[in-house]
């Protein structure tokens, strides 16, 4: 089943994605003030979710990992840490396009902005230390997972705490029926790959963790035949 998984959900995000973007470009209409430009939401606002998802996912699972010694935590927490990188990539490269067209500048140092950069440089450092840290790092990297999933919350409710230009939370609440339409079709489809590929990279690091382990293993007999 672990291994069906993936195959489902790229097969589903395959099926619909296609769809969603026939509805957003072809069906939806045009925003008078913005522009085609608008048309990003449907994108933007899927991959901040996404991101902001798998920040707490990755920070819970580094937690039990620092405290169960669970490899199977590990292996999560390092795969979703990774796809908030992936992710934030989207969120960071549109964010800015459509803050061009509605703010007539790219960044403004808006709060959420800040918050949304900050998780990404967090999850990019813990990734760095998880790959390239010395031995006993694990905790360092845990720790930065933990600090990223505790700025999830900040990001959400950033606007509402310091009123910035950056539309509220509950804009998305608000949408007419055609784009509601096409936001969660784009949603789903863009959930399922971001979940599939977290599914197998977690899979592929379970796997090279148990490689680590036979050639260890190995060496050990190798050194007690020569004995």
């Amino acid at each position: 089943m672990a291994r069906a998984l993936p195959v489902v959900l790229l097969l589903v995000a395959a099926v619909v994605f296609p769809l969603s973007v026939r509805t957003i470009f072809l069906e939806v209409g045009i925003e008078r003030q913005l522009g085609t430009v608008q048309k990003i939401f449907y994108f933007h606002v899927p991959l901040a979710w996404i991101m902001m998802l798998y920040g707490m996912v990755c920070g819970i699972a580094a937690a039990v990992q620092l405290r169960r010694q669970s490899r199977v935590a590990e292996s999560i927490a390092i795969a979703a840490g990774e796809m908030v990188i992936v992710a934030g990539v989207g969120v960071l490269v549109t964010g800015p396009i459509w803050g061009h067209a509605s703010w007539g500048k790219a960044w403004t140092w808006d709060a959420r902005q800040i918050t949304t950069g900050l998780l990404w440089l967090v999850f990019v450092a813990y990734v760095l230390v998880r790959r390239y840290g010395a031995a006993g790092s694990e905790r360092l990297a845990a720790a930065l997972a933990i600090f990223g999933a505790v700025d999830v919350p900040i990001i959400y409710y950033a606007v509402k705490i310091w009123k910035t230009t950056h539309p509220s939370n509950d804009v998305v609440g608000t949408l007419p029926p055609e784009m509601w339409a096409a936001l969660w079709p784009a949603l789903g489809a863009l959930l399922c790959t971001a979940t599939a590929l977290v599914a197998v990279r977690a899979r592929q690091e379970l796997c090279e963790m148990d490689l680590d382990d036979a050639w260890v293993e190995a060496e050990e007999r190798a050194k007690g035949e020569t004995a």
